[in-house]
């Protein structure tokens, strides 16, 4: 019997378990118990794609390591196993590739979604900007408007106001002059006093401020 290369230590479907998981340390097989922790076949998430695939090849895997520990099977038909866990390992490979290629994918459809975020929330911004500039003005436009509105009810109101008209001046007093007493008294201003028109010291002869008595 040729040499067959047994799979390195993992978790694996066990024929011998009806296809459930078993730990293989790659010489025997072990139970759940007894097996020791280990770290999961891939790192990062795959599709279900490459799940159906990673469970065929374990089948598979399972299938030639029971076959090799029981020593059942022809060497044509480990061959064909070999050859078929190769073709499947491909496919492994190639899924995870794929499932990378998505991840870096989703990464660049992330990073522009926040892109396009950080676009949408500047411009809103701006459209509060202006909407508030917007709304200064209008308030400036309403105060002009109330004090031109203000203005012209002053001028309609002067306009209907009566014009005013200023009073004449009190004619300046004309100078008089009564040479006596008989002319003041023919003139109607006897007697005269001190402060009346024509009073003088000549019809005051006693000094007392009456003049004409």
């Amino acid at each position: 019997m040729e040499h067959i290369d047994l799979p390195a230590a993992g978790w694996y479907a066990a024929p011998h378990a009806n296809g459930e998981q078993r730990y293989w340390d790659g010489t025997a097989w072990h139970e759940p118990a007894q097996a020791e922790p280990t770290t999961p076949f891939m790192k990062k998430a795959v599709t279900r794609r490459t799940g159906a695939i990673v469970a065929g090849a374990t089948l598979v895997l399972g299938l030639v390591i029971g076959g090799a520990a029981s020593g059942a099977g022809t060497q044509a038909e480990l061959g064909a196993l070999k050859s078929e866990v190769s073709s499947l390992q491909s496919d492994v490979a190639e899924a995870q590739a794929a499932a990378e290629e998505s991840v870096d994918t989703l990464a660049s459809a992330k990073a522009a979604s926040d892109t396009m975020t950080k676009e949408r929330d500047s411009a809103k911004a701006r459209v509060a900007e202006l909407e508030a500039a917007a709304t200064a003005a209008q308030a400036e436009l309403d105060a002009r408007a109330a004090t031109i509105a203000d203005l012209q009810g002053k001028v309609k109101a002067q306009d209907a106001a009566p014009p005013v008209v200023e009073a004449a001046a009190p004619a300046a007093p004309k100078s008089v002059y009564y040479k006596n007493c008989t002319a003041a008294r023919e003139a109607g201003a006897a007697p005269v006093r001190r402060g009346d028109p024509g009073y003088g010291s000549h019809l005051d002869r006693d000094g007392d401020g009456i003049g004409c008595e």
